[in-house]
């Protein structure tokens, strides 16, 4: 369930990682690690890089934002307000008024059977294996590169906020997939986004854990996939 709220500062850990989206366009998406805050006047956090050099965000650009903290996802709108490359690269964001938080562990997952075909929409930059060590995203040893052809794969649970697919490749988290779901008897759920949380192995393959992205995603298979959850529950058997 999302809920609307103020951002309280104990959530906003130092140490945090930021995922940062440009409201013009969904190709820029950055990561950041939270440096500190100041409640109700900014947001401190390092700047991103690329191939190993600091990305200075432009002054004045707004971009959407969301952390992970204590099983809750956090989503607000902030924009740049200066940047600063000494000691160290860093940028001050707004602070948001109010954010969004979706509890994690109140959504419940249900056991399908579905074929899925899946293909890069972005592929996150070399640095998130930095990241990922250490946190409690589940990343495969060495980063693979980006599949060159759609991945055939099946979903084996599903629920509002995502899906877990049994795969043959490895996919790096924060990955954004673009999907197409196949039904019995149905027209495919086609263009539906969603970026990998985690990855880890199994035998043959990969299962991989994805968070569905609804702005990115066009309405009607959208829609289409929420009456297809709301079926699965009221179902004695699950598909």
């Amino acid at each position: 369930m999302l809920v609307r709220k103020p951002l309280l500062p104990d959530v906003l850990v130092a140490g945090t990682t930021l995922r940062l989206v440009a409201r013009a366009t969904t190709k820029s998406k950055w990561s950041a690690m939270l440096v500190g805050a100041r409640p109700g006047r900014y947001i401190l956090v390092e700047m991103p890089r690329v191939g190993g050099a600091p990305m200075k965000l432009d002054e004045g650009t707004l971009w959407s934002a969301n952390f992970i903290s204590r099983g809750v996802v956090y989503s607000f709108e902030a924009e740049v307000i200066g940047a600063t490359f000494r000691p160290v690269p860093l940028l001050t964001l707004t602070y948001p008024e109010e954010v969004e938080a979706v509890v994690l562990r109140t959504v419940k997952r249900y056991p399908v059977h579905i074929p899925v075909v899946s293909q890069v929409y972005h592929w996150p930059q070399a640095e998130l294996a930095d990241e990922t060590a250490g946190s409690d995203m589940h990343a495969p040893a060495s980063l693979p590169p980006p599949p060159e052809d759609i991945l055939k794969a099946l979903v084996v649970d599903i629920s509002e906020g995502g899906f877990l697919m049994a795969c043959p490749q490895a996919l790096v988290p924060e990955a954004i997939m673009e999907n197409s779901f196949y039904l019995p008897r149905e027209e495919p759920l086609r263009g539906i986004q969603a970026v990998v949380r985690t990855c880890r192995g199994k035998p043959g393959g990969y299962f991989i854990g994805l968070a569905f992205i609804p702005s990115n995603s066009p309405p009607e298979p959208l829609t289409r996939l929420n009456e297809l959850i709301a079926r699965i529950e009221n179902m004695p058997l699950r598909l």
